[in-house]
C-alpha cells in the first residue's frame, strides 16, 4: 500500500487507500450478511470451490439415502401385504385339513362327506382368490398375471434399491404358485371304456367326484404321461361296471415350492374321501410347511430390510453432518465478523472523509 504524499494534491493516495479499504470492508460485510440472511456458508462456488464440490457429493448421496429409506419403507410394505395373504392361505390349509381328517371318519354319511367336499371346494376357492387379490400397486404378489389368470407360476424377482449406490440392491425371490381349475367334462363309460382326459396340471392325483349314485376315483398319475384310469363304483354294491353319463368336476389347488415334485394339495367333492385321506392329509401338511416356509422367509427378509433400514439413517445423519459443516454457515461466527466490519466500515468511512480534507493543509504555504 503506497503512503500518502500531503505535499502532492493532484493524486489523494490517502484517501484512495482509505477508499480501498472500505471497498474491501463493504464487500465482506455483504458476504457475512448474505451468510446470516441464508444460513449458507458457500453462496456460490468461488466461495470455496473444493469445498463446494465435495458438498455436492455429500449432498447427493443424502439424497439417495433418503430415497432409499423410503424404498425399504416400501419394501417392508409390500412384503407385509404378501404375509397377509400367505397366513390367510395357511389359515385356510389348516381348516382344509381339519375337514379332511373330519370326513375320513366312517362315522360321516354320504350327506355330511358331500357337505365337507363343498365347504373344502370353497376353501379352495377362496385360496385362488387370495392368490389373485394379494396385490401392491398393481403387481401380483402370489400371482404373476395383470390381470390374474387361473393358473399362473409366481416366479419373479423382486429387486429393492436399498442402498444410495448402484447396485445396493435387496432380492426378493418369489417361487411358488397357486392353481385352480374348475373344468367340467362329461364322458360315457361302461364296461372296459377307457376314458382318456387331457390335462396340462402336473403332480394331479386322486381325483375323486360323484353323481347320483356313482362316482370316479382317478388314481394317482404319471408324471409324464397324465393319464389315468378310472373304477366305476356305487356306494350300496360297490365296484360295477356300469354305462352312464357322469360330469366330473374337478377342483385343483396346488401349493408349492417351484420345482419340488408331489407337493400338492387336492380335494373333491367325494362320499369316498377316507380312501385318499392320508394321502390328502400328506400333501396338505406339505402346502402348509411351503406357506410356513414362505412366511419365515419374508419375516427373515423384513428383518434384514429393518436392519438396513436402521444402518441407513445413521448414515445418512453422518452424512448429513458432514455436508452441513462444509456447506453451511457457523452463525456465530459470522455475526462476530459481521459485527467487526459494521465497526471498521464506520472507520474506514471516517478515515476517508479525514483523507479527502488533508490536501487542504497545502493551502496554509500560500498564506
Amino acid at each position: 500500500m503506497a503512503l500518502a504524499d500531503l505535499t502532492r494534491i493532484r493524486t489523494n493516495i490517502g484517501a484512495m487507500n482509505a477508499l480501498n479499504s472500505l471497498k474491501l470492508v463493504n464487500n465482506d460485510l455483504a458476504l457475512r450478511q448474505l451468510r446470516l440472511a441464508t444460513g449458507v456458508r458457500i453462496t456460490k462456488a468461488a466461495d470455496d470451490p473444493a469445498g463446494y464440490r465435495i458438498a455436492i457429493k455429500l449432498k447427493a448421496r443424502s439424497r439417495g439415502l433418503g430415497v432409499a429409506l423410503d424404498n425399504i419403507a416400501d419394501a417392508k410394505n409390500m412384503l407385509s401385504v404378501a404375509e397377509g395373504g400367505i397366513t390367510k392361505i395357511k389359515d385356510l390349509l389348516l381348516d382344509i385339513r381339519d375337514k379332511i381328517s373330519q370326513a375320513a371318519n366312517d362315522t360321516m354319511g354320504t350327506e355330511e362327506r358331500l357337505a365337507i367336499a363343498q365347504q373344502v371346494k370353497e376353501y379352495l376357492h377362496e385360496i385362488v382368490r387370495i392368490a389373485h387379490e394379494t396385490r401392491w400397486n398393481d403387481l401380483g404378489l402370489l400371482d404373476n398375471s395383470t390381470p390374474p389368470a387361473a393358473d399362473n407360476l409366481a416366479s419373479t424377482t423382486f429387486h429393492f434399491q436399498s442402498g444410495a449406490d448402484s447396485g445396493e440392491t435387496t432380492t426378493w425371490q418369489r417361487s411358488y404358485k397357486v392353481l385352480f381349475n374348475t373344468d367340467t367334462n362329461t364322458v360315457d363309460i361302461g364296461g372296459g371304456t377307457s376314458v382318456a382326459i387331457n390335462n396340462t396340471e402336473e403332480n394331479w392325483a386322486n381325483w375323486t367326484t360323484k353323481a347320483d349314485n356313482l362316482g370316479v376315483v382317478f388314481t394317482k398319475a404319471d408324471d409324464t404321461s397324465k393319464a389315468a384310469t378310472a373304477s366305476v363304483y356305487s356306494s350300496d354294491s360297490g365296484l360295477i361296471n356300469a354305462s352312464s353319463a357322469i360330469t366330473v368336476g374337478m377342483v385343483y389347488a396346488y401349493l408349492g415350492v417351484k420345482d419340488a415334485a408331489g407337493v400338492t394339495t387336492s380335494y373333491a367333492n367325494s362320499t369316498n374321501v377316507n380312501a385318499s385321506a392320508n394321502e390328502l392329509l400328506q400333501r396338505v401338511d406339505a402346502a402348509i410347511r411351503n406357506t410356513s416356509e414362505w412366511l419365515a422367509g419374508i419375516g427373515a427378509l423384513s428383518s434384514r430390510l429393518q436392519a438396513k433400514e436402521e444402518t441407513l439413517m445413521i448414515a445418512q445423519v453422518n452424512v448429513e453432518a458432514s455436508w452441513n459443516r462444509i456447506y453451511n454457515a457457523d452463525m456465530a461466527k459470522e455475526q462476530l465478523y459481521a459485527t467487526r466490519d459494521q465497526i471498521l466500515q464506520q472507520t474506514a468511512t471516517a478515515m476517508l472523509a479525514q483523507a479527502n480534507t488533508a490536501p487542504q493543509s497545502v493551502l496554509a504555504l500560500f498564506r
